[in-house]
C-alpha cells in the first residue's frame, strides 16, 4: 500500500507497526470488557467490535483529511458503544471497568479523528458520547468525572491537528519539490551524458574520414566508400540503438563493405528482456550479417509485448529468407 502524504505518516499510522498496536489495543480492550464476571456478554462484545471497526477505519482509509463518510461513521461509534453497554451496566452506582474502557476507547477514536484532520467530527463524537452517558448518570458531576480524562486527550489531539498537520503539509510539499528537482537534474545529466557520448562516437567515426577528405581535394573511391560506411554506421546508432554494439556494428560494416545493403531498425522490444537473452539475440544477428554475401539484409527489433523479439529478412536476387528470433521458453 503506497504511503499517504499526510500527518498520519508522521505518527506511524500507515506502518505495519500501527496495525500491531491496533491489535494490542483491541486485545487489551477485549480483556478489560470480557474478563470481569457479570452478565451482558453480548453487549460487551458489541462494544469491542465497534471499537475494532473504528480503529481499522482510522488506520486503513486513505484521504487527507479523512473522507466525510468515514469521519461520520467513526464519530458516532463512541455514543453507539455506550448505548449498547448501558443496556447491561448500571451507571447510577460505582463506575465499572467496562464503562471506563468504553469511554476511553471512544475518546481514542475521536482523538485520532482529529489527527486525521476531522477535529469538529471528533469533538462532536465526544459530546454525543457524553450526552448519552449523562442521560443515565445520577449527576452532571458524575458524568463529567468519567469524561474528564478524555478532555485532555482531545485537547492534545486538537493541538496536533492545528499545529503539526500544517507542518506536515509543508514537509511533504518540500519533499515533492525536492523529488521533482532531483528528477529534472537527473534528466538533464542524462541528456548531457548522451550528448557527450554521441559527440565521442561522432569524433571516433567521422574525424578520420573528414581528415582524409580535407587532405584530398578530389577524394578517391576508397575515401568515398569509407565516408559512406561511416554515414551508415552513424545512422545505425540513431535508428537502432539496441543493436549498436561492437559485434553487430563490425558485422554490418563488413557486410556493407562486401556490397550488401543493411537496414537496422529498433522498435523497442528489447526493453525489460533478460541480459543473456539480449546477448544471444545480438550474437545471432551478427552471425546472420556475417553470412550475407550480396543483396540486402533488414534487421528489425519488434515492439514490446510480442513473442518474436526480432526479424531478419535476407534478400539475394529472387531468394528471400526470413528468420524470427523469439523469446526463449522454459
Amino acid at each position: 500500500m503506497p504511503l499517504r502524504n499526510d500527518a498520519s505518516t508522521i505518527i506511524g499510522m500507515q506502518s505495519r507497526g500501527a496495525y500491531v498496536v491496533v491489535g494490542l489495543f483491541l486485545a487489551s480492550a477485549a480483556i478489560a470488557m470480557l474478563a470481569p464476571a457479570g452478565g451482558g456478554t453480548l453487549a460487551r462484545i458489541v462494544v469491542v467490535v465497534l471499537l475494532a471497526i473504528g480503529a481499522l477505519l482510522l488506520v486503513a482509509v486513505a484521504g487527507d483529511p479523512l473522507p466525510r463518510w468515514c469521519a461520520t461513521a467513526v464519530a458516532v461509534l463512541p455514543a453507539v458503544q455506550l448505548l449498547a453497554l448501558l443496556t447491561v451496566v448500571d451507571t447510577t452506582t460505582t463506575q465499572t471497568q467496562a464503562v471506563t474502557t468504553t469511554v476511553g476507547g471512544g475518546a481514542a477514536l475521536c482523538a485520532f479523528l482529529c489527527a486525521r484532520g476531522r477535529v469538529l467530527a471528533g469533538w462532536l463524537g465526544q459530546i454525543a458520547a457524553f450526552a448519552v452517558y449523562w442521560n443515565t448518570a445520577p449527576t452532571l458531576g458524575t458524568a463529567a468525572s468519567t469524561f474528564v480524562t478524555c478532555l485532555g486527550l482531545m485537547v492534545m489531539a486538537s493541538f496536533f491537528a492545528y499545529l503539526v498537520r500544517p507542518a506536515a503539509a509543508s514537509i511533504y510539499a518540500l519533499r515533492e519539490e525536492r523529488a521533482a528537482h532531483a528528477a529534472a537534474t537527473a534528466a538533464a545529466n542524462a541528456t548531457a551524458e548522451e550528448r557527450r557520448r554521441q559527440l565521442r562516437r561522432l569524433d571516433e567515426l567521422a574525424r578520420p574520414v573528414l581528415g582524409r577528405l580535407a587532405e584530398a581535394p578530389h577524394p578517391d573511391d576508397d575515401v568515398t566508400r569509407e565516408a559512406i560506411l561511416v554515414e551508415a554506421t552513424l545512422r545505425d546508432s540513431i535508428r537502432a540503438r539496441a543493436l549498436y554494439v561492437p559485434e553487430i556494428a563490425a558485422a554490418a560494416r563488413a557486410a556493407r563493405a562486401r556490397g550488401v545493403t543493411i537496414h537496422l531498425m529498433d522498435d523497442g522490444g528489447l526493453t525489460g528482456i533478460a541480459d543473456h537473452t539480449v546477448a544471444q539475440l545480438r550474437t545471432e544477428i551478427a552471425t546472420r550479417l556475417d553470412a550475407a554475401e550480396a543483396g540486402s539484409v533488414t534487421v528489425r527489433i519488434l515492439p514490446p509485448g510480442r513473442d518474436v523479439l526480432a526479424t531478419v529478412v535476407a534478400q539475394n536476387g529472387d531468394k528471400t529468407d526470413r528468420y524470427e528470433l523469439r523469446t526463449p521458453t522454459g
